[in-house]
């Protein structure tokens, strides 16, 4: 099941861990072949600053989407805001 806005559940944490791997992963390999095989703090700090930014950006995301899966809107809970009463 998806989260409700503005809150997470382990399936994101989950997703968030697989895309900081690929992000890790494909980052990484980049670094070390532009830096010709060398690795040192110099290629891997640009795979840290990569990893933290995707990690932060999928979780904000998951953090401002509804469980519906639409983009900074409430749960819709099916009753009139005005009154509380159950709107069929």
């Amino acid at each position: 099941m998806r989260s409700e806005f503005l809150r997470l559940n382990t399936r994101d944490f989950i997703r968030g861990l697989i895309v900081v791997v690929i992000c890790t992963f494909v980052t990484g390999l980049y670094q070390v072949i532009a830096s010709g095989g060398q690795i040192n703090w110099f290629t891997i700090k640009p795979v840290v600053i990569a990893v933290v930014g995707s990690a932060i950006s999928y979780l904000t995301k998951n953090l401002l989407t509804n469980s519906k899966g639409d983009f900074m809107k409430s749960e819709q809970d099916g009753s009139d805001p005005k009154t509380g009463t159950q709107v069929i």
